[in-house]
């Protein structure tokens, strides 16, 4: 399969391979439901004779299924066994009740590996006594305990790699991210690599919990994929199909966050295409898709989109939350425009409730829902159930369809427009909202007037000269990736405008390179690059 985050790829894969040479960071992989977390961390699984990999992925299952698993997984990182071939990796596998397939595998491979293992398999046989008495946090923190008996017993380095590591908490396991943490602090060798769809909740956990002296994360949160690369696998995926190479920066654009949503999109698009012997993607094509995979009720995206929002409505605070959810996916901004539509009683933590779900972000003082299709659900689905007892199927349907044509003409109209043009454009909505941005907190003026400075039509350069309230911002909006030179020139023109600016910006479609990021900080300058446009464009509309 194709990665479509080779320079995230590339940097776990340096990672590792400093930690085999002696160097260790650990990592904490962060990201949304669907943002290809597990995708990378199996790409680090390829045999490499210098470390153990000890990878267990968790679920809601019981703690005594998780244990036993992660104790087949502590015997298989030290390589195949004799029989392997026969017996299959069930470690990955949850078990039902009676004589589980988990209690066989682990049984299984403990006979097998105790000629090779003889200490680790001794640990391991003594915790078995404690899972029959269901002891399951003493069981969690001597399973934890046999990783540094099986680095002695092969003498390599070890890497633990916990695949939605806050299930810990849900399995009921008492103290368990205490007893990580201690071991994250004094295991010099052991590598720990963590992932977690719940980013607000983990780095919290990571924080308080986990982010001790000697064993600090390294964060690394999954944004947009490479779009070159991701372009490539659609046309790839929809071969044969006309128009899919014009589609494909529209679904990066909307979808490009989460590679699963993508994967299931493309699917359903294909079997359509088949089932109906169309040779090219059209509107009604695409609205079918989106229609079978989030409108229907036996939809997977549907589906997924429900269940997020399902635990939510049984809390105390579950219907204002999801007022409050509802209101924000139809554009309301800022605390303010909330307050007038659903009332400011409680208001505050109904919001926070949204945060420690993953349902809500804020950035500065708006609030957004930043999962693009959880956002449309909830703004024509969700909206019509809340608003209806027997909501009309055929409105429903009026609602997505027109939410979706309606994004896609955006996009086009923003498409059709130069970088500057986009970026003027952009300024133009800013209506005093307070946003986080390049590590700043700052205002967005409403502005009066803005005006353009060509530069290089070749490189999509211009400056912008935006006032408004009394103040007056100069921004440098380039194209093409911004030198020295360039940062340059913008803070001499700064320092000819009379008035002075109050706000100097310095705007990148492609980045700045290094030195030019250093001299524009040195100078005070905001710089917005690729995410920062992104979160611009979703809390304006432009996406």
């Amino acid at each position: 399969m194709t990665n479509l985050r080779p320079q995230l790829a590339q940097h776990l894969r340096q990672r590792l391979d400093a930690f085999s040479e002696g160097f260790r960071h650990n990592l904490a992989l962060l990201g949304p439901p669907g943002s290809g977390k597990t995708f990378q961390l199996q790409q680090l699984m390829t045999p490499k004779s210098s470390v153990l990999i000890v990878y267990c992925p968790l679920f809601r299952e019981s703690a005594s299924s998780f244990l036993r698993r992660f104790l087949c997984a502590i015997v298989q990182a030290a390589g195949p066994l004799e029989g392997d071939a026969a017996a299959g990796r069930m470690a990955d596998v949850p078990e039902g009740p009676a004589r589980t397939p988990a209690e066989f595998s682990l049984e299984l491979l403990l006979q097998r590996a105790e000629p090779r293992l003889p200490k680790t398999v001794a640990a391991i046989r003594n915790i078995e006594p404690l899972l029959g008495r269901r002891l399951y946090g003493e069981a969690f923190s001597r399973a934890l305990d046999t990783i540094p008996v099986l680095v002695q017993e092969c003498a390599r380095p070890c890497v633990l790699m916990l695949d939605e590591f806050l299930f810990l908490e849900e399995l009921g396991l008492v103290h368990a991210f205490h007893e990580l943490g201690k071991r994250v602090m004094t295991w010099p060798k052991t590598l720990f690599i963590l992932s977690s769809s719940s980013v607000h909740r983990a780095k919290t956990i990571l924080r308080e919990r986990l982010q001790l002296l000697f064993g600090q994360f390294e964060l690394l949160t999954l944004d947009l994929v490479d779009a070159d690369q991701a372009a490539g696998w659609i046309r790839q995926e929809l071969r044969g199909i006309r128009g899919a190479k014009a589609m494909s920066p529209f679904l990066i654009q909307w979808l490009g966050g989460y590679p699963w949503y993508l994967t299931v999109f493309l699917r359903r698009l294909r079997e359509l295409g088949t089932l109906g012997q169309r040779t090219e993607v059209t509107e009604a094509l695409f609205l079918q898709t989106a229609w079978d995979l989030l409108g229907s009720a036996g939809g997977t995206l549907h589906q997924w989109c429900s269940s997020r929002v399902d635990d939510l409505s049984h809390g105390r605070l579950g219907a204002r939350a999801l007022e409050a959810l509802i209101q924000i996916a139809c554009g309301a901004r800022t605390m303010t425009d909330l307050g007038k539509r659903i009332g400011r009683g409680g208001l505050s933590e109904t919001l926070q409730l949204l945060v420690e779900r993953d349902l809500a972000q804020r950035n500065g003082t708006c609030w957004m829902v930043p999962d693009p299709v959880l956002r449309c659900w909830v703004s024509t689905m969700l909206l019509a159930q809340r608003s209806h007892a027997h909501p009309d199927g055929a409105d429903i349907r009026h609602r997505v369809e027109e939410n979706l044509r309606a994004r896609w003409a955006d996009w086009m109209r923003t498409t059709q427009l130069s970088f500057p043009d986009q970026v003027t454009a952009l300024f133009g909505k800013f209506c005093d909202d307070t946003v986080s941005l390049d590590s700043k907190t700052g205002r967005l003026p409403k502005f009066q007037t803005i005006a353009t400075h060509p530069l290089d039509p070749a490189a999509e350069a211009v400056y912008l000269v935006a006032e408004g309230q009394g103040k007056r911002w100069c921004a440098s909006v380039q194209a093409t990736p911004i030198g020295e030179a360039a940062i340059a020139e913008f803070d001499a023109f700064c320092r000819a405008q009379n008035p002075k600016p109050s706000r100097k910006v310095v705007v990148g479609r492609t980045g700045l390179e290094e030195n030019a990021r250093l001299l524009a900080k040195a100078a005070n300058m905001w710089v917005w690059e690729g995410e920062d446009l992104n979160v611009l464009m979703g809390l304006y509309g432009q996406v």
